[in-house]
């Protein structure tokens, strides 16, 4: 009986077609990244469960992938890349502003609303530094990195928890309370929101209300500064003005809009944050921030801020604007005689720098290279020998 071998939920198999046009993509992410000076970095996979287990990088134990050691350590697989950078950071790079980038595979082992548990991000982080500049040039790199594979039509929204949490502080809410909230503006169940906030301060829901129309362009941010009670609020708003002032300087303001009810991780993020989005995709392409507290863990502050790329969410939406580049066809497969391999690889590279899409073959005979030709499909097939080329 022939076994029927079934792929884990959530995790994908990636044909040679699909693997074509990622590695493009993904290359020139990586191409970006280093034109604007970032260096890679690459992170191991396994990584102890202490990692993620206290600090705003806290993962759930239930939602991580857990393997035992052999000396009966807990470890697990990476939900992400940025806390693993921040230990290397942390331990084995000296102190002051590093530019790191990274392209590698993450793991989450819940499965929700059809998102996967093995996927690939590409990204960049800023560490050791802060301030209006670091923040405009992440906004601009996440555009640049974008505009680079060829997407179209897309924006990246931009928010800041300071604002919420400066009206939390406003209203002194507890912790407890704070949660719920998040949740609910999360899950934009308006109707809850408004319930659970009233319960709270009977002045509480008409604010929060508000927050859901402060989306769109630069005059919600002037709509946001009417709203301001307190100083952390009034930052928030000068921040992303700035942001805003120094994408618009560069020309790229088109590609910018605000949410001001958009509260990220709200543990995990200190202060601006974004997402890249796509109006025929369902799921951000592109998601960041800043956390200035991510460091903590490791006993020194030093401030980041970055994003990360959802690789196949990116293909996707490409694919949905017909600007992925697909698999070529074949167009030449070159045989040879023995002792004609290196004259067979000059004929290749000359086709080649053509813009002929030709492969060399191991077939040494020409029936081997008839056949090679059927199974790969190529539209022409050529053999050389001491006679010259013969197509075949």
């Amino acid at each position: 009986m022939i076994k029927k071998f079934k792929l884990p939920s959530g995790i994908h198999d990636h044909l040679p077609i699909d693997c074509y046009s990622r590695r493009i993509v993904e290359g020139k992410l990586l191409e970006c990244f280093k034109y604007y000076g970032y260096s890679e970095i690459e992170t191991p996979v396994l990584e102890r469960y202490e990692l993620f287990d206290s600090g705003v990088g806290k993962v759930e134990l239930n939602k991580l992938f857990k393997v035992t050691d052999v000396d009966g350590d807990l470890l697990i697989l990476r939900p992400d890349i940025t806390m693993p950078i921040s230990r290397i950071v942390c331990t084995k790079l000296s102190e002051g502003s590093t530019k790191l980038c990274y392209l590698g595979k993450s793991f989450s082992a819940l499965e929700n609303e059809g998102k996967l548990r093995e996927f690939t991000q590409a990204g960049v982080e800023i560490m050791g530094a802060q301030g209006n500049d670091v923040d405009i040039e992440i906004v601009m790199l996440a555009i640049k990195s974008l505009i680079a594979v060829g997407l179209e039509d897309f924006q990246i929204e931009i928010g800041h928890v300071g604002f919420f949490k400066g009206l939390l502080d406003a209203f002194k809410i507890c912790e407890e309370d704070r949660e719920v909230l998040i949740n609910s503006i999360e899950s934009k169940n308006g109707i809850k929101l408004y319930n659970l906030s009233h319960e709270m301060d009977k002045l509480l829901p008409d604010t929060l209300s508000r927050l859901p129309m402060l989306f769109g362009g630069v005059e919600v941010l002037d709509a946001a500064e009417k709203m301001c009670l307190n100083e952390e609020m009034k930052r928030a708003v000068e921040n992303l003005k700035a942001v805003y002032d120094g994408v618009k300087k560069l020309g790229y303001e088109k590609y910018v809009c605000f949410d001001m009810s958009s509260v990220g991780k709200m543990k995990y993020y200190s202060g601006m944050v974004m997402r890249g989005i796509n109006k025929n995709l369902g799921r951000p392409i592109l998601s960041g921030g800043r956390y200035d507290e991510l460091c903590d863990a490791f006993g020194k502050h030093i401030p980041a801020v970055g994003f990360a790329i959802g690789i196949g969410y990116l293909v996707t939406a490409l694919d949905n604007q017909n600007k992925l580049q697909k698999l070529p066809a074949i167009e030449v497969i070159v045989g040879y005689a023995p002792k004609f391999m290196r004259e067979a690889e000059k004929y290749v590279d000359k086709l080649r720098s053509t813009g002929i899409n030709a492969i060399c073959s191991f077939s040494t005979d020409k029936k081997s290279l008839q056949n090679s030709k059927i199974v790969l499909g190529a539209k022409r097939a050529v053999y050389l020998d001491k006679d010259g080329e013969e197509e075949i």
